[in-house]
């Protein structure tokens, strides 16, 4: 045996064990099955190869030849359908159909007088090389096209692509560039050229660079590939021992370990698929879950981003919209107090309602711009020291008695003798007071409003209490919240109102290093606001 048939069996064995591989894999992937078509057009060309090599008539070699050119004529239309399978070409199809028409109708023509006319001996280890026909060139011109067109297409796409597929594209480009370039020169006998043919020995390289491809950059799975491996070789070795048996028991004992390890080994396969399978659906649904993690933190930086412009539009807006409204109700003011002459009642009447809703309309303005600023990280408090809060409660107090006195409601103020001091911005946390006691008040229809003032334990607290219509376990939850939303039932019973005023009350208070909050018994049963605050000096 010469290294040329050496080169022949070690090739032939390398691909069979592919075929395999691939058929127990995933035959019905597209690429898995493109790649087993192309392996068993190697594997024909190399056993028509070896069958030609060790042939002692020329009857035999030219049977061989016939098999061997079946598989030579295959080899690159299924090169080319591999490659279309792997660069996901969807657009080449015609050429596809075009290639397996050519195929079929050159192996019908290999056994005519047109394609081959005989061989004969024209090296000196028994190689048979064949005697081309008169349509023999129509063929090389089928196979240096679809050869030349993979090779093309493997190279441009791999330009395209970057990380792991890259090399995989890369891999494979150079694989078929030296298989099909050493491959070739086995052409050159055709031609009168009597020369060695090395191109098996680059076919094997061919055999080896697709391989690394397989297991280096997963073009298939490597457990799967490893784990088929290592089943196949301990079978074969098991089928073997069994021609050595000494004895029928010995016969018996080796065709039962063969039998079950072949069971076990079928089910080992069997179990890695689906492990494998299994983990890429995982790897699969993790990636997409990182890839919408990623595109959610992108809209989400986005969104808060859009926010921060929001928010200092609408500051620039309402700092627009204060400084004429503060200017309408200052002449409001004028034409009632009478600068400008005496105003008649009915006149008069309407001045008075164009100033309370001007002033309505300030007070609106201002919440919007603390909240606003509050969202946008901005102090909005400056605290001072030695702020009295009974005087506080008793102006807030006067402040919302004419409007209980109209719904027929009573309003109590309970509070210890003497000062209550804290560090507070006196404006703003009797904002935030007005708020929370004119909500109670808006929202009671019968009974009233009791607030009291509490000293203890380094606190001051402050409730309000009232009898109106309660606070429902889900409202609760909501109920110091930004969403500036009203209940059903708030809406019945007061339909003037924002949906601000707490919000913006617990913003003040927690920026008085205190906190409040509700507690109350259901719907109907009234309710009672909580406002803590550290004591000040």
């Amino acid at each position: 045996m010469n290294l040329f048939t050496l080169s022949c069996i070690i090739t032939a064995l390398f691909t069979a064990i592919m075929c395999f591989i691939i058929l127990l894999n995933n035959i019905k992937d597209k690429m898995n099955r493109a790649w087993f078509l192309t392996c068993i057009s190697l594997f024909a060309w190399q056993v028509g190869l070896y069958g030609t090599v060790v042939a002692n008539s020329a009857e035999s070699a030219l049977f061989w030849q016939r098999i061997l050119y079946i598989g030579t004529i295959l080899i690159p239309i299924f090169l080319f359908y591999f490659c279309l399978n792997l660069l996901h070409r969807e657009n080449n199809k015609k050429s596809l159909f075009v290639g397996f028409f050519l195929s079929a109708f050159f192996i019908l023509l290999s056994f005519s007088k047109f394609f081959i006319v005989g061989v004969g001996e024209r090296v000196d280890f028994g190689y048979w090389p064949v005697q081309t026909g008169s349509l023999y060139f129509i063929f090389l011109i089928y196979f240096a096209f679809y050869a030349v067109y993979s090779v093309v297409l493997l190279k441009i796409d791999s330009k395209k692509h970057e990380g792991v597929y890259q090399k995989q594209i890369q891999f494979v480009y150079y694989a078929a560039l030296i298989g099909l370039v050493g491959g070739s020169t086995n052409f050159l006998l055709d031609f009168g050229v009597n020369t060695y043919s090395i191109g098996n020995w680059f076919v094997i390289l061919y055999i080896v660079f697709i391989s690394y491809a397989l297991f280096k950059h997963h073009l298939f799975n490597i457990k799967v590939i490893a784990t088929e491996l290592f089943t196949f070789a301990l079978w074969i070795i098991l089928f073997i021992r069994i021609f050595f048996s000494v004895s029928s028991q010995d016969l018996l004992l080796n065709v039962g370990i063969f039998l079950s390890v072949l069971l076990f080994g079928a089910l080992l396969i069997r179990g890695v698929l689906n492990e494998v399978r299994q983990r890429e659906k995982i790897e699969k649904i993790g990636k997409e879950l990182e890839k919408a993690y990623a595109v959610e933190k992108r809209a989400n930086e986005e969104l808060k981003e859009l926010d921060n412009v929001k928010n200092q539009f609408l500051m620039t807006i309402q700092h627009h919209l204060r400084t004429p409204l503060t200017s309408m109700r200052g002449y409001a003011d004028l034409l009632l107090s009478g600068t400008f002459g005496k105003v008649p009642p009915k006149i008069k009447e309407v001045i008075e309602k164009f100033e309370a809703s001007t002033t309505s309309l300030i007070k609106m303005v201002n919440d919007f711009l603390d909240i606003t600023q509050f969202q946008l990280g901005k102090s909005v408090v400056a605290l001072k020291d030695g702020v009295d809060l009974s005087p506080i409660l008793e102006e807030v107090v006067k402040d919302i008695e004419l409007e209980a006195k109209n719904k027929g409601i009573y309003l109590k103020l309970e509070k210890p003798e003497g000062p209550c001091v804290i560090k507070a911005d006196e404006s703003k946390i009797k904002a935030a007071i007005v708020n929370i006691f004119d909500n109670s008040v808006k929202y009671t229809k019968e009974g009233g409003v009791t607030m009291r003032l509490k000293v203890n334990d380094g606190k001051v607290r402050i409730e309000v209490q009232d009898t109106g219509m309660g606070i429902s376990k889900e409202t609760m939850s909501k109920l110091f919240g930004n969403t500036f939303e009203r209940t059903a039932e708030a809406k019945k019973t007061f339909t003037a109102g924002r949906g601000i005023g707490l919000y913006l009350s617990s913003q003040i208070i927690k920026a008085h290093n205190g906190k409040v909050w509700a507690e109350s018994e259901g719907e109907g049963k009234g309710s009672m606001f909580i406002i803590e605050l550290p004591i000040g000096v």
